[in-house]
């Protein structure tokens, strides 16, 4: 009830004395009920009355009919911004309760039915979910982040970009023995730009692959001020994959960096760390020697490194600090040197979850390609004969990191005679994200290709 509707009834009711006092406090109480300046609101955008879902409604069977309910909300058509939050509330009518509300991301290509109950083909990430029973008001809310964590199949938590957005899927399960009736709304509560500490654009900003700029560092080494430190190849395999970049592939920027010193990395990799944006790539390729400690920490032999000094050499920590100031799309980190998998945190599983180029590229991506596991390799590098002719022999506008990775990964190891182990996996030290780091190949190319 309104606090208006006892005006009528305090009217007859209240003596004359007291209605000076009576009326001062309606009208505290009405002042105090108007919404303040800033307050959230929210706004419905789905709301199903007398929804039903059956018992045990909670997973897939093998024929692939999806029991439980979800609900769509396109991110662009309700306006979803950086700082909003998504009001679930769920309103048992028939049920025992205990009903099961569950969040998925959607940043690709999804599927759009608003009452189905099968065929729920989606490239939805799952990030949230709660019962019912446990939450204030049978509401949950669902604040819209820049990133939110994400547990993929192995356990491991990435981050997702948010402003790529494009669908968040509410679905309800029913685990219990009998069938279950309920109110849904969702609503989305706006934050005006006083109290949010995101920047509220239009819309979501989302990355664009056709918009990309990609930048590289080359690094090979093998003139060390320490003559006991002796390879051949380096120089001369950075100079062929840097032909085969210029030539075949859209770089904006490649920096060759010939026998660099370790303040000269350092220094390039901290002055790109300020330049490049969220529409740039990076990738980084290191040939040359390397080490490892016992406690398995990597460290690179640049040119002006001593063999007995470790504080000479560019250890993995010290690059992953300057790494974790990029602000990059993506950032491919390729080592084609002993122990180079130091560098990464775990090992990817490969051909996990079906993606389009934009999808892969709309996420971001620190990902790490190594000749090899955990031992010394040979200067003549097999390792990169793959690489690069693999790139060279690409003939789809995009190559996924990812897919030259799986393309090499087995003739690398039955090509060498130590059986080297290619790893590839997320940057030890830096947020994991769920893309992937896309070369792209030039528009001339594609088009005679074509």
């Amino acid at each position: 009830m309104r606090v208006l509707d006892y005006v009528p009834y305090l009217q007859k009711n209240v003596s004359i004395r007291m209605k000076p006092f009576v009326g001062l406090v309606l009208i505290c109480l009405c002042v105090a009920s108007l919404p303040t300046r800033g307050q959230a609101v929210g706004e419905p955008v789905v709301q199903f009355k007398n929804d039903s879902i059956p018992a045990m409604a909670f997973s897939v069977t093998g024929s692939g009919r999806h029991f439980n309910r979800f609900y769509p909300v396109n991110a662009d058509s309700v306006r979803l911004r950086i700082g909003d939050t998504l009001q679930v509330k769920v309103t048992p009518i028939q049920s025992n309760r205990n009903l099961i509300i569950s969040i998925r991301n959607c940043y690709g290509n999804c599927t759009i039915d608003e009452r189905a109950t099968s065929g729920s083909k989606t490239n939805a990430y799952a990030v949230l979910s709660a019962n019912i029973d446990t939450l204030k008001d049978l509401t949950l809310k669902v604040p819209i982040t820049q990133t939110v964590n994400f547990t993929d199949n192995t356990g491991r938590k990435l981050s997702l970009d948010n402003s790529s957005l494009k669908f968040i899927f509410v679905y309800i399960s029913n685990p219990n023995m009998s069938p279950a009736v309920y109110d849904l709304q969702v609503s989305v509560i706006r934050k005006t730009e006083r109290n949010n500490e995101y920047p509220l654009p239009a819309k979501l900003k989302r990355p664009s692959v056709t918009t990309a700029r990609y930048h590289a560092v080359l690094i090979g080494i093998n003139d060390y001020s320490d003559e006991r430190i002796k390879l051949n190849r380096p120089r001369s395999d950075m100079a062929r994959l840097d032909s085969v970049l210029r030539q075949r592939y859209d770089f904006t920027s490649i920096i060759r960096l010939p026998n660099a010193t370790k303040k000269m990395v350092k220094d390039t990799l901290t002055a790109l760390s300020y330049r490049l944006l969220s529409d740039d790539n990076l990738l980084i390729f290191f040939a040359g020697h390397s080490v490892s400690t016992d406690e398995n920490n990597g460290f690179w032999a640049l040119q002006d490194t001593r063999q007995e000094d470790l504080d000479s050499y560019l250890s993995n920590a010290s690059l992953v600090s300057i790494l974790n100031e990029m602000r990059t799309q993506h950032l491919l980190l390729v080592v084609d040197a002993c122990y180079g998998a130091t560098i990464v945190s775990y090992q990817v599983m490969t051909n996990q979850k079906l993606q389009t180029w934009d999808e892969k590229y709309n996420q971001k991506s620190r990902k790490a390609m190594s000749c090899s596991s955990l031992e010394e390799v040979p200067d003549n590098s097999v390792f990169l004969e793959y690489f690069i002719r693999r790139l060279a022999t690409n003939s789809e506008e995009y190559l996924p990191s990812e897919e030259l990775f799986d393309s090499l990964k087995n003739e690398v190891h039955n090509k060498t005679q130590i059986r080297q182990k290619p790893t590839y996996g997320h940057i030890k030290g830096l947020t994991p994200g769920a893309g992937d780091f896309l070369f792209k190949r030039k528009m001339r190319l594609a088009s005679k290709s074509e």
